[in-house]
Protein backbone atom coordinates (compact mmCIF):
# COMPACT_ATOMS: atom_id res chain seq x y z
CA UNK A 1 0.00 0.00 0.00
CA UNK A 2 1.72 3.42 -1.06
CA UNK A 3 0.90 6.17 0.90
CA UNK A 4 2.20 9.96 1.23
CA UNK A 5 2.99 11.01 4.22
CA UNK A 6 0.84 14.45 4.04
CA UNK A 7 -2.45 12.22 2.76
CA UNK A 8 -2.95 10.61 6.07
CA UNK A 9 -6.35 11.80 7.68
CA UNK A 10 -7.87 11.30 10.77
CA UNK A 11 -11.67 10.78 12.11
CA UNK A 12 -12.89 12.37 15.33
CA UNK A 13 -13.66 9.25 16.54
CA UNK A 14 -9.48 8.24 14.95
CA UNK A 15 -8.04 11.61 17.10
CA UNK A 16 -9.96 10.63 20.14
CA UNK A 17 -8.34 6.82 20.31
CA UNK A 18 -5.28 8.81 19.76
CA UNK A 19 -5.98 11.09 22.87
CA UNK A 20 -7.51 7.59 24.90
CA UNK A 21 -4.08 5.75 23.95
CA UNK A 22 -1.36 8.39 24.64
CA UNK A 23 -3.46 8.95 28.21
CA UNK A 24 -3.03 5.01 28.90
CA UNK A 25 0.94 6.07 27.95
CA UNK A 26 0.94 3.99 24.24
CA UNK A 27 3.68 5.67 22.29
CA UNK A 28 3.18 6.83 19.27
CA UNK A 29 4.37 3.70 17.06
CA UNK A 30 1.76 1.59 18.90
CA UNK A 31 -0.83 4.21 18.38
CA UNK A 32 0.07 3.82 14.25
CA UNK A 33 0.11 0.30 14.81
CA UNK A 34 -3.64 0.51 16.61
CA UNK A 35 -4.91 2.94 13.78
CA UNK A 36 -3.48 0.71 11.34
CA UNK A 37 -1.44 3.14 9.30
CA UNK A 38 1.56 3.43 8.13
CA UNK A 39 3.98 4.46 11.23
CA UNK A 40 6.57 6.34 9.29
CA UNK A 41 3.68 8.70 7.89
CA UNK A 42 1.85 8.78 11.53
CA UNK A 43 5.49 9.47 13.03
CA UNK A 44 6.24 12.55 10.32
CA UNK A 45 2.46 13.73 11.67
CA UNK A 46 3.56 13.13 15.40
CA UNK A 47 6.45 15.20 14.58
CA UNK A 48 5.41 18.23 13.76
CA UNK A 49 3.80 19.91 17.06
CA UNK A 50 1.30 21.79 14.93
CA UNK A 51 -0.39 18.72 13.84
CA UNK A 52 -3.85 17.57 15.09
CA UNK A 53 -2.13 14.10 15.56
CA UNK A 54 0.57 15.55 18.16
CA UNK A 55 -1.86 17.72 20.13
CA UNK A 56 -4.22 14.96 20.53
CA UNK A 57 -1.22 12.91 21.87
CA UNK A 58 -0.05 15.71 24.01
CA UNK A 59 -3.38 16.85 25.54
CA UNK A 60 -4.22 13.01 25.98
CA UNK A 61 -1.17 12.90 28.04
CA UNK A 62 -2.04 16.15 30.04
CA UNK A 63 -5.51 15.61 30.50
CA UNK A 64 -4.58 11.52 32.48
CA UNK A 65 -1.86 13.21 34.55
CA UNK A 66 -4.02 16.08 35.63
CA UNK A 67 -6.30 13.23 36.56
CA UNK A 68 -3.98 11.63 38.89
CA UNK A 69 -2.45 14.60 40.50
CA UNK A 70 -5.58 15.94 40.73
CA UNK A 71 -6.46 12.27 42.67
CA UNK A 72 -2.85 12.50 44.45
CA UNK A 73 -3.82 16.37 46.37
CA UNK A 74 -7.15 14.77 46.66
CA UNK A 75 -5.92 12.48 49.05
CA UNK A 76 -3.09 14.25 50.24
CA UNK A 77 -5.40 16.93 51.95
CA UNK A 78 -7.43 13.85 53.25
CA UNK A 79 -4.20 13.09 55.41
CA UNK A 80 -2.75 10.39 53.08
CA UNK A 81 0.77 10.75 54.16
CA UNK A 82 2.37 8.63 50.75
CA UNK A 83 -0.06 10.40 48.55
CA UNK A 84 1.35 14.01 50.06
CA UNK A 85 4.64 12.45 49.23
CA UNK A 86 4.05 11.77 45.78
CA UNK A 87 2.17 14.99 45.39
CA UNK A 88 5.47 16.71 46.48
CA UNK A 89 7.61 15.03 44.90
CA UNK A 90 5.55 15.57 41.39
CA UNK A 91 5.35 19.56 42.06
CA UNK A 92 9.54 19.50 43.11
CA UNK A 93 9.80 17.65 39.30
CA UNK A 94 7.58 19.89 38.08
CA UNK A 95 9.75 23.13 39.60
CA UNK A 96 12.64 22.13 38.49
CA UNK A 97 11.72 21.51 34.86
CA UNK A 98 10.41 24.93 34.84
CA UNK A 99 13.81 26.28 35.82
CA UNK A 100 15.61 23.90 33.43
CA UNK A 101 13.03 25.65 31.07
CA UNK A 102 13.78 29.23 31.57
CA UNK A 103 17.46 28.53 31.43
CA UNK A 104 17.67 26.91 28.50
CA UNK A 105 15.31 29.00 26.56
CA UNK A 106 14.52 32.15 28.39
CA UNK A 107 11.45 34.08 30.06
CA UNK A 108 9.41 33.85 26.99
CA UNK A 109 8.75 29.73 27.72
Amino acid sequence: MTMEYFDLRFSEEEITSIHDLAACNYSPEKIALYLDVDKKAFMRLWYDPKSEVRKAYERGKLVSEFVINNKQKELAEKGNITAAQIFLKEAEKNNINNIRNRILFGDDY
